[in-house]
């Protein structure tokens, strides 16, 4: 019995430190597209799995050419 409790405590610790998906700002005269304020931390490829793209893509829109360097407190085009 001890061990069924610790089993849905567990799963309830996991369930509360789940990620948390990034979200846009809608852009109304380009539906489909929207724009992402980078904050520190961020990386251009945990950002483009969140907009179900790739960095390269995100990269190319937005004239980025060093995929592994986005400076942080800048926006960027994304697609949502």
């Amino acid at each position: 019995m001890h061990a069924s409790h610790l089993l849905v405590a567990l799963s309830a610790v996991g369930m509360a430190t789940a990620a948390v998906r990034r979200t846009c700002r809608h852009d109304r005269a380009n539906p489909g597209r929207g724009w992402y304020y980078i904050v520190e931390g961020d990386d251009l490829n945990h950002i483009a799995a969140d907009f179900d793209t790739t960095a390269a893509f995100i990269g190319k829109l937005n004239g980025i050419t060093n995929l592994d360097f986005i400076p942080a407190w800048t926006t960027i085009i994304v697609p949502c």
